[in-house]
């Protein structure tokens, strides 16, 4: 699995759109007062593969998903991503809301 980080807001959303019409389903999407405003967390599931997503207004979006998933999304939208460390998808982070998703 690889992390991208630092995706603009706008992006992030857009990636969510395009997945869904790819056929991806909402497994989890955050539902608290602040979804949106200052905190989103979203898995998508498709066939037994998983895409997570996170996003805050401080550091934007995030995705977790295996490499050539990444890849894929990278082509399609003739893009890079930055990879690295997460500010939102870490393990803890990933755990709780896992937890509310089944």
């Amino acid at each position: 699995m690889v992390i991208a980080i630092g995706i603009e807001t706008e992006l992030w959303s857009r990636i969510i759109r395009m997945l869904r019409n790819e056929g991806w389903k909402v497994l989890y999407k955050y539902d608290n007062f602040d979804a949106g405003i200052d905190f989103d967390f979203i898995i998508l599931k498709k066939d037994s593969e998983e895409i997570l997503f996170a996003w805050d207004n401080w550091f934007e979006g995030e995705i977790k998903c295996r490499e050539d998933q990444m890849k894929h999304i990278e082509q399609h939208l003739g893009i890079t991503f930055k990879l690295g460390e997460p500010e939102n998808l870490k393990p803890e982070i990933i755990e709780l809301y896992r937890k509310q998703a089944n």
